[in-house]
């Protein structure tokens, strides 16, 4: 009997191990991911971000680096629930289900040099909880020195033609004499800047009177100091003769012609502003009646050459723009302009499907509701005519596409995809949709519960809340089972003891009726019989 039970606990125990092993999840191999970062370069006293972003189907992430201090200072960063403890900075963020995660972490340099932001530490697990393999990363960051803009404001050569300069030229001297003809009302200006990055604009060479007249030469240095160059070019008078008659000397008297009065130099105070061609045109002191200030902008003013100007400013896209004299070659209008360099840039119109866009370079701050995309470095490059700053793909050598900032015929600022091959244009934001609707339809498969029964594999839709509910009954069920197997036990061994206990009082009765007459020899003989029977009893019991 107890072997009988024995067999019928181990059967069922080999029954509860076959139905959890059909509901165990097929085991799968460890997936990977990559944490990638930026190499910025930046200069010493300017804070630089740096990207991090680790790229796989992840669920939570944390990264941990480390930074030499005295390179950089940890400002603040895009960490979620991570922070900076002294050199180390931990990044800690979690997915709602699972992709790419990506956190920012902005430092000011300190002094020059390279230094190297190291990847020392990992705990990345997808949206099945398992520990992935990471490939680490690092960042390498270059700090430079602060530039130091150049303060030569020389010219290395000055002529005119016609006439010659008195004294010969020579970069210290900043004032020369010319003369010329009578007939000469003009003369051409030769000049060169000693260093390429001055700008030098120059007037009062024409339209000259008799006498003297001055021609001013302004170099600006890269940073700003002005140096002017003066030029009094003399004019001849008009040539004068003829018989006056009745002279008793017999002779000709050549009348003295009375000098005219030289005029007073009046200063010229128009300021030029520099176009990408080295031309300079006037910026207009006041701007004309039939202007119509472009949507976007408001009327503001400038400071140059110590003037106060009219101009133009969009505040979203901070971006001043000034009204220029055109010029045979430059039509008269808007150019947006640089107060520091007093560089200027026609504000060029780029057809669209519905609309022209004015191109503009991308804004060291964006407003709230635009975002750069990951995966494009900015650059500078000619398009639509001049020099802008957009966005180009990274490994990418020949790029079918760039991506563009520029403001609409309502003056609104946005981002545009400049397609290479057709050279058009189109809004960047509406490029995102599709890519977002793949990964959301991909993600169930990717995150469904697989399971294995004898050689078939089974892939589900569960989400992880329903495999949860579908344990924690299955643990339910078995601690069930487990408990009726062992009330069955006991009910079992109670009942073959009871049994056993009712065919003993049938067998003593029986032997009683075997066992016949009513002396007390009999009787001993039964009390014996029955003595032995229950001592082998016992002994079975024991065994």
């Amino acid at each position: 009997m107890r072997k009988f039970v024995t067999t019928k606990c181990i059967a069922l125990l080999m029954a509860m191990t076959l139905v959890l092993s059909l509901t165990t999840p097929w085991s799968r191999a460890a997936q990977s991911c990559t944490v990638t970062f930026s190499d910025p370069t930046v200069t010493v006293g300017d804070n630089v971000t740096i990207s991090v972003k680790v790229t796989g189907q992840v669920a939570i992430a944390t990264v941990k680096v480390n930074f030499d201090p005295t390179y950089l200072q940890y400002v603040s960063g895009d960490l979620g629930y991570g922070r900076c403890e002294g050199s180390t900075v931990i990044m800690d963020k979690e997915n709602m289900g699972s992709g790419n995660l990506s956190f920012s972490m902005t430092f000011k340099a300190l002094k020059t040099g390279k230094t190297t932001i190291n990847n020392y530490e990992n705990s990345i697990v997808d949206s099945n909880g398992d520990i992935m393999n990471v490939t680490p990363g690092w960042s390498t960051v270059t700090i430079n020195a602060p530039y130091t803009a150049s303060s030569n404001n020389n010219l290395s050569s000055l002529s005119i033609s016609p006439g010659t300069l008195s004294p010969g030229f020579s970069s210290g001297t900043t004032s020369y004499k010319a003369w010329v003809s009578n007939s000469t009302t003009s003369v051409a200006v030769s000049a060169q800047t000693a260093d390429s990055k001055a700008k030098m604009v120059y007037w009062g060479n024409s339209d000259f009177k008799v006498g003297d007249n001055t021609v001013t030469l302004q170099v600006t240095a890269e940073n700003g100091a002005k140096k002017y160059y003066t030029i009094t070019v003399n004019r001849a008078a008009a040539s004068t003769g003829g018989n006056t008659g009745g002279n008793t000397g017999g002779g000709t008297v050549t009348p003295t012609a009375t000098p005219e009065p030289t005029p007073e130099p009046t200063p010229d105070n128009t300021v030029y502003a520099m176009l990408s061609d080295d031309k300079q045109l006037p910026i207009a002191t006041q701007l004309p009646e039939e202007v119509t200030v472009p949507k976007g902008f408001e009327e503001s003013k400038v400071e140059v050459g110590g003037q106060t100007l009219p101009a133009i400013y969009h505040k979203e896209a901070d971006l001043t723009a000034v009204y220029l004299e055109g010029d045979e070659e430059h039509p008269a209008g808007f150019y947006f302009f640089n107060t520091k360099t007093q560089e200027a840039q026609e504000m060029a119109q780029v057809p669209m499907a519905s609309t022209k866009l004015v191109l503009v370079d991308i804004p060291q701050e964006l407003p709230q509701d635009m975002e750069l995309p990951e995966g494009y470095s900015s650059t500078l490059m000619e398009l639509g005519g001049q020099q802008h700053t957009l966005l180009v793909p990274d490994g990418v050598e020949e790029p079918n596409h760039y991506i563009v900032c520029a403001l609409d015929q309502d003056g609104k600022l946005g981002l545009y995809l400049y397609d290479v091959a057709q050279k058009t244009f189109q809004r960047y934001q509406f490029l995102q949709l599709p890519k977002e609707e793949t990964e959301e339809t991909e993600e169930p498969v990717e995150t469904g519960l697989v399971f294995s029964i004898l050689r078939w594999r089974i892939q589900t839709s569960w989400s992880d809340q329903t495999v949860s509910y579908i344990l924690v009954g299955l643990g339910l069920l078995s601690v069930i089972l487990l408990a009726a197997v062992v009330v069955l036990v006991v009910f079992l061994v109670r009942s073959r003891r009871a049994l056993r206990d009712e065919w003993m009082y049938q067998e003593e009765q029986r032997q009683r009726r075997i066992v016949t007459g009513p002396n007390a020899a009999d009787e001993l003989k039964l009390d014996n019989i029955l003595a032995e029977y229950k001592d082998k009893d016992k002994g079975k019991k024991d065994q």
